[in-house]
């Protein structure tokens, strides 16, 4: 038999033996080299012919039908995907184990056969999963009520208990919880994400930085980094047009976290040289005076607080504009030659709220006052409820025109 990871008094062990795992075969690039080298060679893993396990600690498995059909009390019952569960109402009792095998990653079949054996028919025996399983579903399985699952032979039992840690509420607990529970769920996993999307950029990249307009979202991801401490820059670009109540927020980061974000200024030839040609608010008078503002008050100082960096993490959302809606998680800028990160892309305007809340982080105090999508002073201004975000930006153009170019899309996909 092989590892297997098991819940003891709600403590995970490892027991029986691992068997000594082969060398991993390197990956070799598509079409000997001459193809796409970006493609990677794909194993393909064909469902066993039978079943995954024949046996446990306790003995042979039994199939549904034999149990049912009188099977020895205490034996382990080995349940397939196309098996009616329901047939053991009032016929669970006295197994030794009921087991169910996943012919296939990501068998849903196999979750809705544990919830109805822990929810609908009360089973409170030993329920193990075994077959196509995977350490990063290990926390989903123990959600439904699994609480034992037997590895491959080609499997850590490490990567399981890791699994395990990874959130301290799982996703799955939405399915036997009520509304609020599976809220819950959701938000926690959702942190648990960001904290380890932020552990791996750290990890994995020598300079990178929060590039923090001081939104909520960037406060969000300015609270993780100090909290797990990593070693990862925060700078701010201040236009010269920001809201005093904007500013005031590197003095409460600093207070709060003790971070000093780095502040980047326009150059001041070029912001003269803007207002001779067009006025000082010159960006009223169309899109092209408006984007050149941008570029002056924005993307210059952001190209020199990038400069000699290999990463940059962003608070980006994909409910925040039209434009950002087929946001990634993670790009290649290419026109600057480095990752670009946007951790809560698939995070919402509630769940940022949530935080907000939990974590107490520092806010702007527009927020209160009905603004959502916070820029300079002038071209800013507060929505009523229901608006779409971006209606208090810019709000003089179209829709579809309501970036300032530091997001232009022109990364790719990493």
């Amino acid at each position: 038999m092989n590892a297997v990871v098991e819940f003891e008094s709600g403590v995970a062990l490892v027991r029986g033996e691992q068997p000594l795992r082969p060398a991993p075969t390197p990956a070799r690039p598509a079409n000997g080299g001459a193809g796409d080298v970006r493609k990677k060679t794909v194993p393909v893993v064909k469902p066993p012919a039978g079943p995954s396990a024949t046996h446990w600690e306790g003995g042979a498995y039994v199939g549904l039908q034999q149990w049912l059909d009188g099977a020895e009390q205490g034996a382990g019952v080995l349940l397939q995907g196309g098996d009616d569960v329901r047939a053991l109402d009032g016929r669970a009792h006295g197994a030794g184990i009921i087991a169910v095998d996943f012919s296939r990653i990501g068998d849903g079949r196999g979750y809705s056969q544990a919830f109805v054996l822990r929810k609908r028919l009360n089973y409170q025996g030993r329920l193990r999963a075994l077959g196509a399983v995977t350490a990063d579903q290990v926390y989903a399985m123990a959600g439904v009520g699994f609480d034992s699952f037997e590895l491959r032979a080609d499997q850590n039992p490490d990567a399981a208990l890791a699994a395990l840690k990874s959130f301290t509420t799982p996703y799955q607990n939405g399915l036997v919880g009520d509304v609020g529970a599976r809220q819950e769920a959701n938000f926690v996993a959702r942190v648990r994400l960001l904290e380890r999307q932020l552990l791996a950029i750290a990890e994995a990249c020598e300079r990178p930085a929060l590039a923090s307009s001081l939104s909520a979202e960037d406060m969000v991801i300015t609270d993780a980094i100090a909290r797990l401490k990593l070693p990862i820059d925060i700078f701010t670009l201040d236009t010269g047009r920001l809201h005093a109540e904007t500013l005031q927020l590197i003095v409460e980061v600093k207070a709060r976290f003790g971070i000093d974000v780095e502040v980047f200024r326009p150059d001041p030839d070029a912001v003269d040289a803007y207002i001779a040609s067009h006025g000082r608010d010159g960006f009223y008078e169309g899109l092209a005076e408006r984007k050149l503002c941008c570029a002056v008050r924005k993307l210059g100082p952001l190209n020199r607080a990038l400069a000699g960096r290999d990463a940059w993490i962003t608070g980006q959302r994909r409910d925040q504009a039209v434009s950002r809606q087929a946001l990634d998680e993670a790009e290649y800028d290419a026109a600057r030659g480095m990752q670009k990160y946007n951790p809560l892309a698939d995070w919402r305007w509630s769940d940022v709220l949530t935080y907000a809340d939990r974590f107490d982080i520092p806010m702007n105090a527009l927020y209160a006052r009905g603004y959502v999508s916070i820029g300079c002073e002038p071209c800013t201004k507060a929505i009523r409820p229901g608006q779409d975000p971006r209606q208090g930006r810019w709000w003089w153009e179209a829709s579809d025109s309501k970036e300032c170019g530091l997001h232009a899309p022109q990364a790719s996909l990493a």
